[in-house]
Formats: C-alpha cells, sequence, structure tokens
C-alpha cells in the first residue's frame, strides 16, 4: 500500500494504518447515516426518555 505526499510515495505501516482508520471511520459513517434513514425518530425518543439521575434526584422533602 502506498500514498502520494506532494507527488512523492510514501509506504510503510503508517500508511496501512492511516487507510485501515480512513476505512473504519468510512463504516462508522455509513452505519450511522443508515440508523437515521431506517429510523428518523429514534433519537428523538433517546432524548424524551427520563434518565435515571433525574429519578435519584427526584427526593420528596
Amino acid at each position: 500500500m502506498s500514498f502520494n505526499i506532494a507527488g512523492n510515495r510514501v509506504e510503510g505501516i503508517i500508511v496501512q494504518a492511516i487507510s485501515s482508520g480512513k476505512s473504519t471511520a468510512q463504516q462508522i459513517v455509513q452505519q450511522s447515516i443508515n440508523e437515521v434513514k431506517n429510523d428518523p425518530a429514534k433519537n428523538l425518543r433517546e432524548m424524551q426518555q427520563p434518565s435515571g439521575l433525574s429519578s435519584f434526584l427526584d427526593i420528596k422533602v
């Protein structure tokens, strides 16, 4: 695997790591996009859920 920087070909383990990271990032972004496409109201439902902290702080005096 190689990479071009300012017209110079660069090869090695760092280039492989960058390429692998780029591939992983693309997959994660694509999964997030697909989640929103398949269920656009999911984020809203998650925001409307009461948190555990709110029930903990709901102490009657």
